[in-house]
């Protein structure tokens, strides 16, 4: 059998039945989340361009896009509201895909739920369906594929979403196996555009993507039964198919939902700079630190990290998302890392600027070299009066092992979602996903999450 027969097997005999109950509380929890990043980046420059575009070409009205009035057809919906669930990088994790699972396949699952009509069971097993086969062809592809260059929230994620998707459609065996194989086709993003503008269009890149296949499918193109194990295929195009016998053995054995988890971030910038920051504001903390005492700052990170984090002198909001120098100083400067540390222009804070020539990023070999470990980091400060302090090496708050409690998960998206909704709406929002799989029409939740931005 191919992969991506496999792959289907999966998809379209798997029930909610089926799932971990532990599975659907996490899907509760990464929809909420997910749902406040989007209300928050339905501002952002990008968000905004992709809406224009989207308005021009967007075709039959089906579908929500969070934050406005807009609705449009489903792919257009879901590539609005992927580009703005990752505007501010303020979005979930997961280290073993190395990308962004939740906004892609929460912006295809949504969008797909409304023009079917259908509820929360639905999208909730589409979730879960794709993030075990994002995670899974992670597990195959990683490191090797990341370190390529491929954006994995749209390389791998498109497949997942097209499987989130073709589930929600309804396709059976045979065309949800095409929709897997016309989503390798369909899959890219480099990560040369970190930093820009295209970073975030990726993940509504990958929701649209992942609609188009099972749409196209459904309508019956075909593809080949070997579009992703064969020797040109995907997995040997995007990192080699080590591993990948053995990944899709596991699906709907090991539940990836629950064993490499996803991780929530408290600070809207790259996860790999999120172990400093907190390592530097606990120190800042605990030790009564002012910029004035500190000589240098170093920061040990994973091999992996430099070509991400590529920004040492960042110039725009996005690039300072992705520059540990930035990031550590304002974490030591001012305390925090939140919204506000990331705007276009001067660097505001001054003890900010001056920092940041005094951090130095290197590659400890001393850290985990799991994937799953590879954001964590080491932190060093030398202080004026000769003393060292130091960090042993660690992950960040939000990580699986150290999650966010529910009532700080809540505080996040409420400050998100303040952008575009009144507490009382936000507060109604965080209620009813407290029973997302008992919505029996999704518009009864999408038609609450309809804004004035535009």
């Amino acid at each position: 059998m191919s992969a991506a027969a496999r792959l289907a097997e999966f998809v379209v005999k798997t029930s909610l039945e089926d799932c971990p109950a532990e599975a659907i509380a996490r899907v509760r929890r990464a929809a909420l989340d997910t749902l406040g990043v989007m209300l928050a980046g339905a501002g952002e420059p990008v968000a905004q361009i992709v809406r224009r575009v989207v308005r021009a070409e967007g075709g039959i009205a089906l579908a929500t896009v969070v934050g406005t009035a807009l609705k449009i057809a489903p792919g257009w919906a879901a590539l609005a509201n992927g580009a703005a669930g990752h505007a501010h990088d303020f979005d979930d994790t997961n280290f073993a895909l190395l990308g962004h699972p939740s906004v892609p396949l929460l912006s295809a699952a949504m969008a797909a739920a409304e023009a079917e009509m259908t509820g929360g069971r639905a999208l909730v097993l589409g979730y879960i369906l794709g993030f075990e086969i994002d995670v899974a062809l992670g597990t195959a592809l990683n490191p090797d594929h990341y370190a390529r260059g491929w954006h994995a929230t749209s390389s791998i994620g498109t497949l997942g979403c097209a499987a989130a998707t073709a589930r929600i459609m309804g396709l059976d065996l045979v065309q949800t196996r095409h929709a897997l194989a016309i989503a390798a086709s369909h899959a890219s993003g480099l990560k040369e555009n970190f930093g820009s503008m295209t970073k975030p269009y990726h993940a509504g890149h990958a929701a649209r993507n992942g609609i188009l296949a099972a749409q196209l499918a459904r309508e019956g193109m075909t593809a080949s039964e070997t579009a992703i194990e064969g020797k040109q295929g995907y997995a040997a195009a995007f990192g080699g198919a080590h591993g990948l016998d053995q990944a899709l053995e596991n699906l709907g054995r090991r539940w990836q939902l629950l064993e490499s988890g996803i991780a929530v971030k408290p600070y809207p910038s790259c996860a790999l700079t999120h172990s400093a920051i907190d390592a530097l504001i606990d120190l800042r903390a605990e030790h009564r630190l002012s910029s004035r005492d500190v000589v240098a700052v170093q920061v040990g990170v994973t091999r992996v990290v430099p070509d991400v984090l590529a920004h040492s002198r960042p110039t725009t909001a996005l690039e300072r998302k992705f520059s540990m120098q930035y990031c550590a100083a304002a974490a030591l400067a001012e305390g925090r890392v939140d919204f506000d540390s990331f705007t276009d222009g001067e660097i505001a804070n001054a003890e900010t600027r001056e920092l940041m020539e005094r951090v130095a990023m290197v590659v400890d070999p001393g850290l985990p070299q799991g994937v799953e470990q590879h954001a964590w980091s080491r932190v060093t400060v030398k202080l004026r009066d000769g003393r060292t302090l130091a960090t042993q090496a660690r992950g960040a708050r939000g990580h699986p092992d150290t999650p966010l409690s529910d009532d700080a998960l809540r505080d996040k998206f409420l400050a998100c979602a303040r952008t575009a909704l009144s507490p009382d709406e936000a507060a109604g929002v965080a209620h009813q996903i407290e029973h997302l799989e008992e919505i029996p029409d999704i518009r009864a939740l999408t038609s609450r999450l309809e804004g004035n931005l535009d």
